[in-house]
């Protein structure tokens, strides 16, 4: 095989692959949007850029994101600033109208960070 041949070759692959992440990113249901729609209908903020992984028990969902844990928690306190504390006998939180959070964790896995959100 000629070197101009491995070079098409390898450049279709590439093209390829980019092709196939940016599928999975655009279909993703929050990687290019700054909010996420909980089970009931609640629109719950999420630093842009994060990709949904999935949703547990309809009160938690995960976010994977390759911005710094330090933006990360930056963004998150810019929006939670507004957020009244909550505490009870039986729970904890943070609220703000009809939206209740009990917590946001900047969990660091390395080259990307994971994003639980409690609500």
């Amino acid at each position: 095989m000629t070197k101009k041949k491995i070079i098409i070759i390898t450049l279709a692959v590439i093209v390829v692959l980019i092709g196939i992440l940016l599928g999975f990113l655009v279909s993703n249901k929050t990687f290019f949007k700054n909010t996420y729609i909980g089970t009931q209908g609640q629109e719950i903020f999420i630093p842009k850029y994060s990709y949904f992984k999935n949703e547990c028990c309809m009160t938690a969902a995960t976010f994977y994101s390759f911005k710094s844990e330090k933006q990360l928690k930056k963004e998150i306190n810019n929006y939670m600033k507004d957020f009244e504390k909550f505490e009870n006998e039986t729970t904890y939180g943070y609220h703000k109208d009809d939206l209740f959070i009990q917590n946001y964790e900047v969990i660091n896995k390395g080259i990307f960070r994971k994003i639980v959100i409690t609500y």
